[in-house]
């Protein structure tokens, strides 16, 4: 075999690694809402992890989840509607860290949001003016400081926006699943906000759920108006489908006594069936169990994997 045989067998060879290379580099699901999302009650189950196992290992599932977060302080953390800081403040040069005298504010309404009571998925690093800093917050009080030392302080202007490391991640395929925590006033008004998410993602390449807690039919039909097979309408699927899933796929029991009584008579008042539930609102293992494979479903038929 002559060199120049080798040569051209090499190149095509690499080209074709690099190909597959720059394919999988896409093959990324982030996950990104409150309590629900984050797995709460599912004793390391979650959507994020039954959809992992089913998608396989080319793909890479980030679940930013933190529970408590209502919609305003979910979208600071993903960077569709940015948090800011009221006043102008000096970050010291040394690193050291500088109180926010009265929190972190919506540029949505000018509300307060609050990050990190829970968790700190996709906040840190930070950044004000392309300065690297941390967010933290300390007996209810925020502080920031710059990550690497500096010749001199810097001065921030009044309103300045605070950008997540969240925010970068834009690419792969979003799950928005927010709501349950409020900070909206109308349908309409949750339809805005899950459009800036959508604006924020940059193209239609999202999943959306609504909750099953609050989900009610009024403010999902805005959303599924607009977004159609893009919704998953939880509440619809927990309180008419789930717990036959559950009994088919070998989650529950197959025997007379499931669905149970108190089962049935939550689903006739449209609410999630308590064998799913780990409280009045989380699930439990087989309940985010279903989520996820509910979602992979989605997703294929949408033709994301």
């Amino acid at each position: 075999m002559n060199s120049k045989y080798l040569i051209y067998l090499f190149l095509i060879l690499s080209s074709s690694s690099c190909f597959s290379q720059k394919q999988n580099e896409g093959k990324i699901l982030v996950d990104i809402g409150d309590s629900l999302t984050a797995g709460a009650g599912g004793k390391g189950t979650s959507m994020s992890s039954v959809t992992s196992k089913l998608l396989g290992s080319e793909w890479t599932v980030i679940n930013m989840g933190v529970g408590g977060e209502n919609t305003l302080t979910i979208g600071a953390r993903y960077g569709a509607i940015p948090m800011y800081i009221k006043e102008s403040i000096i970050i010291p040069k040394d690193g050291s860290k500088v109180k926010i005298p009265t929190g972190l504010y919506s540029s949505y309404n000018d509300s307060n949001v609050l990050p990190l009571k829970q968790g700190n998925a996709g906040i840190n690093p930070c950044y004000i003016d392309s300065i690297a800093c941390e967010l933290s917050l300390e007996k209810g009080t925020y502080f920031i400081n710059r990550i690497e030392k500096a010749s001199k302080d810097y001065v921030t202007i009044p309103k300045s926006k605070i950008i997540t490391s969240l925010s970068n991640k834009a690419h792969g395929i979003a799950t928005i699943f927010i709501g349950q925590n409020g900070s909206y006033e109308s349908p309409e008004d949750l339809l805005n906000q899950i459009d800036l998410f959508v604006e924020h993602k940059g193209d239609n390449n999202v999943i959306i759920i609504t909750s099953h807690g609050n989900g009610v039919e009024k403010n999902v039909r805005p959303i599924r108006e607009k977004y159609g097979s893009r919704l998953i309408d939880l509440k619809k699927y927990m309180s008419t489908q789930a717990i036959y899933d559950a009994i088919a796929f070998d989650l529950l029991p197959k025997d007379v006594a499931h669905p149970t009584e108190q089962d049935l008579e939550m689903m006739k008042k449209e609410r999630t069936p308590p064998s799913l539930l780990i409280d009045g609102i989380h699930f439990n293992s087989i309940g985010y169990e279903l989520l996820g494979r509910l979602r992979f479903k989605k997703g294929k038929e949408l033709g994301y994997w």
